[in-house]
């Protein structure tokens, strides 16, 4: 017989707390409550649970406090959702940077809730060991106008991105394309929040855009992002979910192994599951390069981690000297590029 996921719900208001505990139970999960950050921490720490779903405002020790503690001290790390009425953006962002791995506002839609919960378990489980193993490489001899960064990231990720692009100029010869997972409300405000750290140019990804060097494209909410090999257009679908998201960085990826083959560069960032090391693989197929945040650098560290675990050629770097990499990668990069074009 199948275990039950088992799903610790920290509410401090006793109806709401009743509430998701008879819908997750009716749902099949096996369901503990806890009435504020403290008790939570306290039951987390004597038994496993599969997720947390946390109210913020709470006695003793807020939903905030809660989800940094379980991230410091927990092992496994549970997927964790924060459920709250405070709905500024501001709020949402500094929960999801915090540490969440996802946000629902109240009052709460109960299918979102359970899909959500689904799909974050679904991708917790990813965890388990898995053989990616390195695609043999393969000939794709391709001279493409500039060299490719993709860049896949999840949980904690922007506050990862801005440290990383902090550190990259805007005289590079390349373009910059961003999978983070999220909703649209998150990517856009994202979007415009990266573009205040950096002095290239930051967009979300449209459909038919042609992607040019100077430019970072991010994937909007609940698109797969993809590079069209024959113009390095952008390209936009809502094809099915991979690694249970979308949008998911491992068709961004595989389009980026077709556009610039060995001049192409992914990297792989803080996040749950294993989203990118698919993808990785087909870039090192092609003689590209992976990057990898170090995992003890990583608010969530089971992406960086899966890549690691396989056999795909890769180099491990410590936040503060991602940034630093990635532009030199793609300065060495871009001078066999620029060969290529001069016997071309």
């Amino acid at each position: 017989m199948k275990e039950m996921n088992k799903i610790l719900v920290v509410e401090d208001e006793l109806t709401n707390s009743i509430l998701l505990k008879r819908l997750l139970t009716k749902a099949g999960y096996s369901v503990v409550t806890a009435h504020n950050g403290s008790d939570a921490l306290k039951l987390c720490e004597k038994e496993n649970f599969d997720a947390i779903l946390t109210d913020w405002m709470m006695p003793q020790m807020d939903g905030i406090e809660l989800i940094r503690r379980v991230r410091e001290k927990i092992n496994p790390i549970p997927f964790i959702v924060m459920i709250t009425a405070l709905v500024s953006e501001g709020a949402k962002n500094y929960a999801l940077e915090s540490g969440a791995d996802d946000y629902i506002a109240k009052p709460i839609d109960i299918e979102e809730l359970l899909t959500r919960v689904k799909d974050g378990l679904q991708r917790k489980q990813q965890l388990s060991p898995i053989s990616i193993d390195k695609i043999p490489e393969r000939e794709h001899d391709v001279v493409p106008p500039f060299i490719g960064v993709v860049i896949a990231t999840s949980t904690g990720g922007p506050p990862t991105l801005i440290e990383i692009f902090r550190n990259i100029p805007n005289t590079l010869n390349a373009a910059f394309y961003i999978v983070q997972h999220g909703p649209p409300w998150m990517l856009e405000t994202f979007t415009q929040r990266l573009q205040r750290e950096t002095s290239l140019k930051v967009q979300l990804g449209n459909h038919e855009t042609k992607s040019e060097p100077g430019n970072i494209y991010i994937a909007p909410g609940d698109r797969h992002m993809r590079i069209d090999p024959k113009n390095y257009y952008i390209t936009l679908d809502e094809g099915p979910k991979e690694n249970f998201v979308r949008p998911a960085a491992d068709p961004l990826f595989r389009s980026a192994a077709e556009a610039f083959g060995r001049f192409s560069i992914g990297v792989i960032l803080t996040g749950l599951g294993r989203d990118g090391t698919q993808g990785a693989s087909q870039i090192s197929s092609v003689r590209g390069t992976i990057l990898v945040q170090d995992p003890e650098t990583a608010v969530a560290p089971s992406m960086p981690r899966t890549l690691m675990e396989s056999s795909i050629p890769h180099k491990v770097y410590h936040l503060n000297e991602l940034g630093k990499a990635i532009s030199e990668t793609v300065i060495n990069l871009n001078h066999k590029l620029a060969e290529k074009h001069k016997v071309s």
